[in-house]
């Protein structure tokens, strides 16, 4: 049986927010469980209304996000290096390697660099990139030169060279094993072994992959390291971005913030390769949508608050692509 479909529009995105809240509350006052309930959105950035809502009204939730193996801080600094090398979209990812090894990039260098960012729309490593454009960051600007060189080199072999011999190549570049060697305590080559199982897991990956590539990789971690923060036995609302979704089913599924300009994003609309990267997006959308077993609810908001501007937006491209027959009601 094809899950029940509809596709809702809302003037504002709080109250989008408030009607998934609302129908949540609804499903466990006649006794359904929370952990039947998955709410996915394109960005980690939407999940901010939806866990203050979610605390304000006393529902259980779960963000799905890296866990165990995955949370440790070697691999999630190895991982941040490939992140950045593969697309750098992830700041949070650029942040935590840019003094790894030690650079002497201060905080109030990183500020600086961040409030750059955020007046141009554009990511961190992208203002990385334009350092020496950035007012009053003088004498700074030659220690962050380095990082962005490396990343960049590091960029043109990704597609070249296998992936674990570009791990091994961040690991010899940054003498992370080497630092590691030299402490020399039991926490030391604990870490070390993290390490070389991270490794064995690439060379794992290249093996059962036809055709294997680094955003391929990244992609399967993600999925694991989701799927492992998972637990079964507790009842709460999933909360989780598209990527994560990947592999999971739930019975109701809500899919929040289907508008042009969130979902495909504004970047991938207005890139010199719009076709390519809204093609990327689509795919995504499918993930989504596919996620419902019985039911799944689109919305979308006319105005939201983005980077802290008002946006206006029009429902998502993807949304009308879906066959109407398929819809409860007509795409608004």
């Amino acid at each position: 049986d094809k899950p029940a479909f509809s596709c809702t529009s809302f003037e504002q995105a709080q109250q989008e927010n408030q009607a998934i809240i609302d129908i949540i509350r609804s499903h466990a006052g006649q006794g359904g469980s929370y952990s039947q309930i998955a709410v996915l959105y394109r960005t980690n950035a939407q999940s901010r209304l939806f866990e203050e809502r979610f605390i304000l009204s006393n529902i259980p939730y779960r963000i799905v996000g890296g866990v165990n193996f995955y949370a440790r801080r070697e691999i999630k600094d190895l991982l941040s290096y490939l992140k950045t090398i593969d697309n750098a979209r992830d700041d949070l990812a650029v942040r935590r390697i840019i003094n790894i090894p030690k650079r002497g990039i201060g905080a109030a260098t990183l500020a600086k660099v961040q409030g750059y960012a955020n007046e141009h729309g554009i990511s961190f490593y992208q203002a990385l990139r334009g350092a020496p454009e950035i007012p009053s960051i003088g004498r700074a600007a030659a220690k962050i030169e380095p990082f962005v060189t490396l990343i960049q080199a590091m960029r043109s072999k990704a597609g070249l060279i296998p992936v674990s011999a570009l791990l091994q190549e961040i690991i010899d570049t940054t003498g992370y094993i080497e630092e590691l060697e030299a402490e020399g305590t039991d926490e030391a080559k604990a870490r070390i072994e993290n390490i070389e199982e991270l490794q064995g897991k690439v060379l794992t990956y290249e093996e059962k992959e036809p055709e294997p590539t680094l955003s391929g990789f990244l992609e399967e971690v993600a999925l694991v390291a989701d799927i492992d923060s998972l637990d079964a036995d507790s009842d709460h609302v999933v909360l989780m971005t598209l990527h994560s979704a990947k592999g999971l089913e739930f019975p109701q599924v809500y899919l929040a913030g289907m508008e042009d300009g969130l979902f495909p994003s504004y970047m991938s609309i207005t890139s010199d390769n719009a076709m390519e990267e809204i093609e990327e997006e689509r795919r995504l959308a499918y993930v989504g949508i596919t996620r419902a077993m019985e039911r799944l609810a689109v919305t979308c908001a006319k105005q939201r608050m983005v980077r802290g501007e008002t946006q206006y937006n029009k429902v998502s491209r993807f949304v009308k692509e879906i066959p109407q027959h398929l819809l409860e009601e007509p795409v608004p």
